[in-house]
């Protein structure tokens, strides 16, 4: 049993969060690099309460055998302070900010062991494919290293047997070439030539147990990746020709050039590429259609949506492997919003294409209202193509969330005016397997805006009379992404590389300020700072300037839709760790995750109208795209 270190509860081996307090289990890997006269770490050195380390935080527990092997289980410690940062954290920033960064005279890098240096240095660009590394220290005895613990993941040897597809095979070749090379600088290619240190995500992505370094001062020769390609060749699935022919020339030292390899898989797998995909109109079925309010429930909305298609290749992985995938190779850098979508180049070669997407909405009265002025709709759809040499997967999703005016009339009334006269607008205006463009766009906006500025006109309102909402809504087709926005509502975005990003910018009297050059604290000293510029209803099509942003979506995404309600006191931006980083895991639900922003905006915040849509977009790497 796994005992909680917050308040403990006897929770399963296999439990990642506590079932009773909910809060995280965060286990480690250790790994041991004993000194030269000393021998490997036995449970057994450590004292009667099982702490690993003085200070008392990582304690040993037990630990499953890893799948496919008879090797012993590996040793694994519960973090009993998960609130607390990595001791490596300020190093590993420093080095996501500066890849160059020299470890040996670096000060942040003073006692850290040059064990740890390749999982540092290479997170940024290869990670999930690197595990993660929390913490690394020195005994007189040895070196230990505290790591993502992968055992329960699938191996490779077990994924080549179970996936019997030539395009899957060749696109782990493929990724092998790009590890061998991430590793060279770091003598830590042999890590590549031991079947126990391969093994899969659930969205089959190759990846490490753990990274071996051997201390050599030059790369090993592609002979040897040639011997361990063919080991897997001699499992019993037929690959292509020329595959074939390459790994034989791998081996006999005839092929010396790892761009070469590249280019050699590159052009197996386009020849192996699906056919009759390009240009098909899919026949688009629903996954989850919601359009909720907390007018419509008291307090979270109860409607339980379908749990969405699995991941490619994850019929492969056994029941009881809870395996993960954190974020994709690739990273984007959003500008502000101003349309331009500006997205940084990938980091690394291998394309990418979606591997799942899914939703989650909830929305709360709060603390202090009486009735509930929010409005939410999310929509995803999903197409999904499968033949003898892969998957294929389509989406589209639209997702709005509008906030009726605080202190306006009919605030209620608004929001679902709004969400329904722009769904209506986009069933009859976007179709295809393109996102609509600008001017269709900025027509769904003006079109809901008439429909509330007419109400207003017809009831002669006037000033805080007339009825307003304010609006958030993101179209996504597959890997793009159109974002709308009009008041105060926001989107956010984390990946795993970037973090936590506003990909929105209020409108409101104190950001326009900002936007003309006058100091935030200035800005934001105005009685008015937080006065709308721009909702929906109150004011003529003349009037309004949406704000509309085209992305790619280049890793793995999460995306937050909210009502200021949550977004106010920056309390996404305070609490990223504790509620936000961990629901970009395909392990974690999101509609509990939904359900914990929702209690902490009330906890911390609680004076307004509540509402969030959480989208989760996962990536894999897409062999057949790699070349014309």
């Amino acid at each position: 049993m796994l005992t909680c270190p917050f308040c403990e509860f006897e929770n399963p081996d296999s439990q990642r969060s506590c079932e009773q307090c909910g809060q995280p289990l965060q286990r480690w890997r250790v790994i041991d690099i004993p000194g030269p006269a000393a021998t490997a770490f036995a449970p057994g050195e450590l004292g009667s309460d099982g702490y690993l380390d003085c200070d008392r935080r990582y304690r040993l527990i037990a630990s499953p055998t890893p799948l496919g092997t008879a090797s012993p289980a590996p040793l694994v410690v519960i973090d009993c302070q998960p609130e607390a940062d990595s001791p490596l954290q300020a190093l590993q920033a420093a080095w996501l900010e500066t890849p160059a960064l020299n470890p040996d005279t670096h000060p942040l890098a003073v006692g850290v062991p040059p064990e740890a240096y390749p999982y540092l240095a290479l997170q940024a660009d290869y990670f999930p494919a690197i595990p993660e590394l929390h913490h690394a220290w020195r005994t007189p005895q040895r070196t230990l290293l505290l790591i993502e613990d992968r055992t329960i993941w699938l191996p490779l040897t077990m994924g080549w047997l179970a996936i019997d597809e030539p395009l899957q095979h060749i696109q782990w070749l493929f990724e092998t070439t790009l590890l061998w090379q991430a590793l060279a600088p770091w003598q830590g290619q042999a890590t590549l030539l031991n079947p126990q240190r391969l093994t899969l995500n659930e969205n089959s992505l190759l990846c490490l147990t753990q990274i071996d370094s051997v201390g050599r001062q030059s790369p090993l020769p592609l002979q040897v990746l040639g011997q361990m390609w063919q080991t897997l060749l001699n499992r019993g699935q037929d690959l292509p020709l020329k595959v074939q022919t390459l790994v034989s020339d791998l081996i006999e030292g005839t092929v010396s050039d790892i761009k070469q390899v590249q280019e050699t898989l590159a052009e197996a797998a386009q020849d192996h590429s699906l056919p009759g995909l390009e240009g098909a109109a899919p026949q688009w079925h629903d996954d989850v259609d919601h359009e909720l309010s907390g007018a419509e429930v008291n307090g979270f909305a109860d409607d339980e949506k379908d749990e969405p298609a699995p991941a490619i290749a994850r019929a492969a992985v056994a029941d009881d492997c809870d395996l993960d995938t954190d974020t994709a190779f690739d990273t984007q850098e959003l500008t502000d919003d101003d349309g331009t979508g500006l997205i940084e180049a990938p980091t690394m070669v291998l394309p990418m294409k979606l591997a799942d997407l899914d939703d989650a909405g909830q929305s709360h009265v709060g603390q202090q209202r009486h009735h509930n002025e929010d409005w939410f709709f999310s929509q995803t759809q999903l197409h999904r193509v499968s033949g003898p040499q892969g998957t294929v997967l389509r989406a589209k999703g639209l997702y709005i969330l509008c906030d009726g005016m605080g202190g306006h009339a009919s605030g209620e009334v608004a929001s679902q005016l709004a969400v329904r006269t722009l769904r209506e607008y986009l069933s009859q205006h976007w179709s295809g397997d393109r996102l609509p463009d600008q001017d269709v766009l900025s027509q769904a906006v003006v079109t809901a805006n008439q429909t509330l500025f007419d109400i207003n006109q017809s009831n002669a309102t006037s000033g805080v009379g007339r009825m307003g909402t304010t609006l958030v809504m993101v179209l996504v087709n597959n890997l793009d992404m159109a974002v709308v926005h009009v008041g105060d509502s926001r989107l956010y975005s984390y990946s795993k590389r970037v973090g936590l990003r506003q990909l929105t910018l209020d409108h409101e009297v104190g950001q326009r300020e900002i936007n003309r050059g006058v100091e935030p604290a200035l800005a934001y000293a105005r009685p008015d700072a937080y006065q709308l510029t721009q909702a929906l209803g109150p004011r003529s099509k003349e009037d309004l300037l949406p704000s509309i942003a085209y992305h790619e979506i280049t890793e793995d995404t999460l995306l937050v839709l909210c009502s200021d309600g949550l977004s106010d006191n920056d309390l996404l931006e305070r609490h990223v760790d504790s509620h936000i980083s961990n629901l970009l895991s395909s392990r974690a639900n999101l509609a509990s995750g939904a359900a914990h922003l929702i209690d902490l905006a009330n906890e911390k915040n609680g004076h307004d109208n509540i509402t969030t849509i959480l989208v989760r977009i996962k990536l894999q790497p897409d062999m057949t795209s790699m070349i014309d």
